[in-house]
């Protein structure tokens, strides 16, 4: 389950991540900055995420903290413009389509280099996107996408040609991480390799160069990068187990930026010397999800989940027993918009608005009367009981103990559905816990959450039924709730196929409305992105979009590449502890910024 925001596109992906500038504690072994007085301090960014890095494999990253290091460390054929995510230029410069459709060329640019020195060829987009096409872990992140590649070719370093079994208009979307062949050739099992042999190599603005689980990642600008190098010499990321800890971090200057911040933290922050606030719009939405029948592909059942959630009756009653505003006003303060599409109105195109006699009003009357005429009835408990059997409907809750907002939604949440006849028992796990959960089917209703990416194929994928495992395993992570629908498939894949974008978009809100009807998912709200800034200090941060656009959990790299120092390094405080010698920059990932995803490997942010 990618929550927090597996944001979710093609390649990777979405939140985005959400990160924090923080202090950065040396490890044990690492000399301090006063045991070299000779060597002169790195200009370093400091950001603080959610997350530890589960893998550096961009074929395998789970997690949202994943997909933004890919991002910084690979570049991609196609970017998304700061602007208005339009795709733009990237390793291609242009591109041609042919007449039937079914053969794109790109050219690529000419004069990049891997960090190792070697050059960037067509050559190494080919093997990316061959290896992508045979193997299935490598896939996994762009299965809809390669699996209607005929053919991958480079005729020449600068011409890469790809065939079409299906014309479709995905090929715009090609922001999937291009590796260096002379690297990932000689890797035996994409699946199982974490790609730690540091310092990474790839073409990104910035390299890996040092990581410590649950500690930190460091990044080291990259001088030579093809679009301008950054004004700074590293970006550092770390681990924190509390949002107020980030916040602390901030407000003593070791920390730069602070995204994820709870309503009650941003205000608290307001006014302060040297700090700025950035409300903006998010392309997260949060939700719950329903355990609709764990199965694999053929059919066979497995977990635990409870039966009466394949009834859609029940989960439209749910729907019905919560109040979206309510949650909004006591737990985000009114900093967040009430959820009803899967994708976010920040992507106006694809977003969906139901009708006012389609509106799933908060309404515990209509609730107990679609339950009542489902044949749910109360027992002498007040607890409903599934016709037939008569299992009481007491459902498992599970929340995330790193995330304060969902354990006071559960409570709410609780409350309400006290009122139609359902027990809640509430639990609460770390991430990865409720993630192994989910894909074991060992849930009944848990919160989620993705972030979602320009192009709406990926995140609309996770309800399709050929993400359903192969098998009982867990490890197969692509499905968000177990739902199968094969009217909801072929819409899917006519959106795939259409080039009119306008009846493209009708195709997509069409398949929005299914889950919206059906309720496999309910989405709860879209939180305002939340961050803060040491302003007195850092400067130049690109916004995505360009209109209350976000810092963080961008599709791209646009901030972290364009961030700039106010005042020279030597001017400036001395932070102790941050700087870890080598000339690296480390990123801080702090437990409290929201996950992306996102157990997905789709895409930013995946899932958050």
């Amino acid at each position: 389950m990618r929550t927090v925001t597996r944001s979710r596109t093609r390649a990777l992906a979405v939140l985005a991540a959400v990160f924090a500038v923080v202090a950065l504690v040396l490890p044990a072994g690492v000399g301090h900055a006063e045991e070299a007085p000779a060597q002169k301090q790195p200009k370093q960014l400091v950001v603080a995420a959610s997350q530890s890095v589960d893998t550096f494999n961009p074929f395998m990253s789970f997690f949202a903290i994943g997909y933004t290091v890919a991002g910084l460390t690979y570049d991609s054929l196609i970017d998304w413009s700061a602007k208005d995510f339009r795709p733009i230029p990237g390793l291609a410069t242009k591109w041609e389509e042919s007449a039937d459709h079914l053969t794109w060329t790109y050219t690529i640019r000419k004069g990049v280099k891997f960090s190792d020195g070697k050059p960037l060829t067509a050559h190494d987009a080919e093997f990316t996107y061959r290896l992508m096409m045979t193997d299935k872990a490598a896939r996994a992140s762009s299965s809809d996408l390669v699996e209607n590649f005929a053919s991958v070719n480079a005729p020449n370093d600068t011409t890469l040609v790809i065939k079409l079994k299906q014309p479709t208009n995905q090929m715009l979307a090609l922001d999937n991480a291009i590796v260096p062949e002379h690297i990932w050739s000689k890797v035996k099992n994409i699946g199982d390799y974490k790609n730690f042999d540091f310092p990474l190599v790839g073409s990104g603005p910035f390299q890996v160069v040092e990581f410590k689980t649950d500690q930190y990642i460091r990044l080291k600008a990259n001088k030579d990068y093809w679009d301008g190098a950054p004004a700074y010499d590293e970006l550092v990321f770390r681990y924190y187990k509390t949002p107020d800890a980030s916040v602390q971090a901030l407000l003593a200057g070791e920390v730069d930026l602070v995204s994820g911040l709870t309503p009650a933290q941003y205000k608290a922050l307001r006014n302060k010397p040297g700090i700025t606030l950035n409300q903006a719009q998010n392309r997260r939405f949060g939700s719950i999800t329903f355990n609709v029948g764990a199965r694999t592909k053929d059919g066979k059942a497995f977990g635990d989940g409870h039966p009466a959630l394949k009834d859609a009756r029940v989960r439209q009653a749910i729907h019905h027993a919560i109040d979206k505003d309510e949650l909004i006003k006591k737990v985000n303060d009114g900093l967040a918009q009430p959820g009803v599409s899967y994708i976010p109105p920040i992507f106006s195109t694809y977003f969906w608005q139901p009708s006012a006699s389609e509106k799933v009003k908060f309404d515990i009357a209509e609730a107990n009367r679609i339950l009542d005429q489902a044949g749910y009835k109360r027992g002498p408990d007040g607890i409903r009981r599934m016709p037939g059997n008569g299992r009481p409907l007491k459902f498992r809750l599970l929340n995330h103990a790193d995330t304060p907002s969902e354990a006071t939604d559960s409570e709410y949440l609780k409350g309400w559905w006290k009122q139609i006849g359902i027990d809640t028992k509430i639990e609460s796990a770390d991430f990865t816990k409720l993630n192994d959960l989910l894909y074991l089917g060992k849930y009944d209703i848990i919160f989620s959450g993705w972030g979602v990416g320009p192009d709406p194929t990926s995140i609309l994928s996770l309800h399709t039924c050929g993400v359903l495992p192969d098998d009982a395993s867990g490890t197969q992570r692509d499905t968000d709730t177990f739902y199968c629908n094969p009217a909801y498939d072929r819409l899917h894949e006519q959106q795939k196929r259409e080039s009119d974008l306008a009846k493209r978009a009708q195709l997509v809100r069409q398949m929005q409305q299914i889950l919206y009807t059906q309720a496999p998912v309910i989405t709860l709200r879209y939180a305002d992105t939340l961050e803060a800034y040491r302003s007195d200090r850092w400067t130049g941060f690109v916004k995505q979009p360009a209109k209350q656009g976000m810092i963080s959990g961008q599709q791209g790299n646009w901030a972290y590449v364009s961030a700039k120092p106010v005042v020279k390094e030597e001017q400036k405080e001395s932070r102790t502890g941050l700087y870890l010698g080598g000339g690296a920059v480390v990123v801080v990932v702090a437990a409290a910024a929201a996950l992306v995803a996102v157990r997905r490997r789709r895409t930013a942010d995946e899932r958050e």
